[in-house]
């Protein structure tokens, strides 16, 4: 995180929210990830930039598994984190059914985080042919088959066949019993899909709300948060402006949408311009003389409606390291 000080700048950055999240990152293990992504509204001048960390199967699932040179064994008298390095023991070990969860973030919320031991959310990623419930089960203390779970096991039991991969969230950090349930598909069935799981507000209506959104990419993720009294009225949608920004964080000009989320009054002038700046590439020396090339990138933009229509967009940027050790060059 140090390595983005030069970039981590108003108005999308404050000094402050800078140093919350530096705070929050050297909680963890520096080679936990090597992927990051901060969040934050669009539409107004000062707001704190939560911060997310990205492991991939591929990547260090050990050390949120505790194996090798793991969290700090505080955390571990906190109960979410002894159920994420459950979890990750599970998505370590090849016999069991978690071992193909395709990738793990955990999400920061940045702002009024006490001192002390963060506490994320988690979302976990997996492809249409495995079960929630494995991981559900170890990641919160209900039972799959209990009844605080029959919405979430009926909207689960309705998405499109046609979705490639389906995300679950947790929200540890958050008062509420509800599971965020994420699923990349089509706007077709993006919108039959609420209408089928019972959203409480109009399909049809939200649709046309967003429908300029929905012309720079073929899919979109959408988000809903599902109570086990049933859907929560707000609904999220990211919007991404071309194939490589869904599939591999690495998208194209960002300034499209970003002129579209303005001209919509969602987004300050000033915020498009600080984020069509973002994207770029660097390299860095370190003392031990490792070198870090880092990556920075526009992800997304989200939007997110309440049942009246009243919209808020936030933007998602990335930055990606690389180390090289000075024999590798």
């Amino acid at each position: 995180m140090r390595l983005l000080k030069p970039f981590c700048v108003p108005p999308f950055y404050s000094q402050e929210s800078y140093s919350d999240i530096l705070k929050t990152a050297e909680t963890l293990p520096s080679i936990l990830s090597l992927s990051h992504m901060f969040e934050r509204p669009l539409g107004v001048p000062e707001h704190p930039v939560d911060f997310s960390v990205w492991i991939l199967a591929k990547g260090r699932r050990d050390v949120l598994a505790g194996i090798h040179e793991g969290l700090p064994s505080a955390f571990y008298a906190q109960e979410p984190w002894r159920r994420i390095r459950d979890f990750a023991r599970s998505w370590v070990d090849e016999t069991s059914p978690l071992h193909d969860v395709s990738s793990v973030w955990l999400e920061f919320d940045i702002r009024h985080r006490p001192s002390g031991i963060p506490t994320p959310l988690l979302f976990f990623t997996i492809g249409p042919h495995l079960s929630p419930q494995p991981g559900l089960e170890l990641l919160q203390p209900k039972p799959f088959v209990s009844p605080e779970f029959a919405s979430l096991r009926r909207c689960w039991e309705l998405i499109p066949a046609s979705c490639r991969y389906r995300t679950l969230g947790i929200f540890y950090s958050r008062h509420t019993e509800a599971i965020r349930l994420i699923i990349i598909t089509n706007p077709d069935e993006a919108f039959a899909y609420l209408e089928k799981v019972g959203w409480p507000g109009s399909p049809a209506k939200l649709r046309k709300r967003v429908e300029k959104f929905l012309h720079f990419h073929s899919e979109i993720a959408l988000h809903i948060d599902v109570h086990p009294q049933g859907v929560q009225p707000q609904v999220g949608m990211e919007i991404y402006v071309d194939e490589n920004s869904l599939y591999r964080g690495r998208g194209g000009d960002c300034r499209p949408l970003l002129d579209l989320a303005v001209e919509e009054s969602l987004c300050l002038p000033e915020i498009r311009d600080a984020l069509t700046a973002w994207p770029g590439t660097g390299t860095e020396s370190l003392a031990d003389g490792r070198v870090v090339r880092v990556e920075r990138m526009f992800h997304h933009v989200k939007l997110v409606s309440q049942l009246d229509l009243t919209l808020q967009a936030k933007a998602y940027t990335t930055a990606e390291y690389e180390e090289s050790s000075p024999w590798d060059r």
